[in-house]
């Protein structure tokens, strides 16, 4: 079978996992990317309307699809992206309507009906779908699929909602194999400057604005208090990890990495294992993220003994009431603690805060502004609270008048795309002066305080020069020779990326209006993965019936840590 993933705008760790697992089974994968230039969910990138259809692949992309004649189309579906999926399911329906179109992700797990409902999407998955998307794909090959798969949802003959069980979760997760790097790796330039990981899956918090908050919900449903559940964090062996990192650094030497780990310190013991035992082998400059609760001397020591350069926090709310109601039961000793020791260690730190919390008044802004003149972060990332479906957020904000009822039922159906956001949809403006100080302090710090105190920085708003500074931040940290820019300039992964985005795609672009000219078809990247060993077409019915899952290792994987295989050494010098 040929599987094809439509993704945009960002790397898929997701994806990467699905297109190991599928090609361990025999089956040939494949990536598309559009880029959304001018068109993305970072506003600032977005510099003029119009652009973006000038700038649009969509031709393109539609023409490699029907090159890769595809039997199933992968989608990961997120609230923000709904209409995005539906725009390209029905384009890729009309050119190979033989295709099986499927989605997965966060969005199908909380509101699968609803994308179903569409009639663009033949299947969706809820939760983890390594095990149940392989399974899909083989009962394809094999002929008839099988609708009695764990974790897939469709409309039957009758259209009918069916919903099947979830898998049991997954506790040990050295059995996934080591991601697709090269799923998206093999695009092109973009993605050369970095790249992702995933230490550890899931996250003890469940706080009601995160998409944790959906899965743990279906997970664990028994678990009333949504402030902690430890049986949703899984950590992988230290050897596991450490094996992934060697890949990483042999294979592709990023310049820089991210650990998509909810919080890197959930586990103060298995942190402090990989700090005994990481190499300069394994050891990636490297931004992650943290919850103040568990940021201490001890584990801030160990980000910095394992090459943590830079760490985003999430306090999201300086008001205890709203921290106990979204859950987050953190003081506001701990917070100014952590931003304190980290600043202390010279981590770059930038901070996410939230506002437009339904339950904040404006006496919780001025808190929340004097907090960071009190206790300074590199970057506070100042973020307006977007209601996904599924999350207890959502009834949150219903009860504190946020939204109303109807508002709340039209999210992630058809009748709208995407979140609700309190910065676009509920006028919370005595907020926005507190705001926009706090971005005057980030992205013009030696002249803040004459701007603030003057009354400019109104002018500084208005004319949204933050945008301005951004992009040059951006641009300009994009071709330093260390890959890695400094805290202060408001750096995020994904922003190392923009520029190279837009100049990769930009001269395709032009490259594409030439070759009008003269005859020439400028092609957009596309990866093409061959299955591992045997297709799935050649392998005998045991071969086909194998576990998708289990303790094979790459050779690599196998292999003892550096620091473990030199002290075997010295043992048998000894003896």
């Amino acid at each position: 079978m040929r599987v094809l993933f439509l993704y945009n705008e960002v790397e898929s760790l997701a994806l990467q996992y699905l297109s190991k697992a599928l090609r361990k089974a025999g089956h040939t994968t494949g990536c598309l990317f559009d880029p959304k230039l001018f068109d993305s969910f970072r506003a600032e990138v977005n510099l003029l309307p119009g652009l973006d259809r000038v700038f649009s692949f969509e031709r393109q992309i539609l023409e490699r699809v029907a090159e890769f004649k595809p039997d199933v189309v992968g989608f990961t579906v997120l609230t923000p992206n709904f209409s995005w999926c539906q725009h390209y399911a029905a384009k890729i329906r009309e050119i190979v309507p033989n295709a099986k179109i499927v989605g997965g992700g966060y969005h199908c797990s909380a509101a699968a009906e609803d994308v179903l409902r569409t009639e663009l999407f033949d299947y969706a998955f809820r939760g983890e779908a390594e095990e149940a998307f392989v399974e899909f794909v083989n009962s394809l090959e094999d002929g008839a699929i099988d609708h009695g798969i764990d974790n897939l949802t469709y409309l039957d003959e009758h259209d009918r909602y069916v919903e099947n069980p979830l898998r049991p979760y997954e506790s040990d997760t050295d059995v996934f194999d080591f991601p697709d790097k090269d799923l998206f790796h093999k695009l092109g330039p973009p993605f050369d400057a970095g790249t992702l990981v995933q230490l550890n899956r899931g996250c003890p918090w469940g706080c009601t604005f995160c998409g944790n908050n959906k899965y743990r919900k279906m997970y664990f449903p028994e678990k009333k208090d949504y402030m902690f559940t430890r049986d949703f964090l899984r950590m992988r062996s230290i050897d596991h990890a450490l094996a992934e990192l060697r890949w990483l650094k042999e294979t592709y030497d990023p310049g820089l990495l991210r650990v998509n780990d909810d919080d890197m310190c959930a586990d103060e013991a298995w942190l402090k294992e990989l700090a005994e035992r990481m190499t300069d082998a394994e050891r990636i400059p490297y931004k992650c993220f943290v919850i103040p609760n568990n940021v201490n001397e001890r584990t801030v020591e160990y980000l910095k003994r394992t090459g943590c350069e830079q760490i985003q926090m999430g306090v999201q709310s300086l008001t205890m009431q709203t921290r106990k109601m979204i859950g987050r039961p953190n003081t506001d000793a701990q917070i100014a603690k952590a931003v304190d020791l980290i600043r202390e260690a010279g981590i770059g730190l930038y901070v996410d805060q939230i506002f437009g919390m339904p339950w904040e008044s404006e006496d919780d802004a001025k808190k929340v502004e004097q907090f960071y003149i009190d206790h300074p972060a590199d970057f506070v990332s100042v973020y307006w609270l977007d209601v996904w479906a599924g999350s207890d957020m959502l009834k949150q904000a219903v009860a504190g008048g946020m939204i109303t009822q109807e508002e709340s039922d039209a999210i992630g159906s058809t009748i709208r795309d995407g979140c609700i956001s309190t910065k676009r949809e509920w006028h919370a403006d005595f907020m926005k002066p507190y705001a926009s100080r706090i971005n005057v302090r980030n992205y013009f710090p030696n002249t803040a305080e004459f701007l603030i105190k003057t009354g400019l920085w109104h002018v500084v708003d208005k004319l949204n020069l933050f945008k301005w500074k951004r992009l040059w931040w951006a641009a300009k940290n994009t071709i330093r020779k260390d890959r890695y820019p400094p805290a202060r300039e408001g750096y995020d992964f994904s922003w190392l990326r923009f520029p190279r985005l837009a100049w990769f795609y930009g001269k395709l672009k032009l490259k594409g209006w030439a070759g009008k000219l003269v005859g020439i078809k400028v092609k957009v990247p596309m990866s093409e993965l061959p299955p591992l060993g045997k297709p799935y077409a050649e392998r005998s019915k045991d071969e086909r019936g194998a576990p998708i899952l289990d303790h094979a290792r790459e050779p690599l994987a196998t292999d003892p840590a550096p620091a473990a295989a030199a002290a075997a050494e010295q043992v048998d010098h000894a003896a």
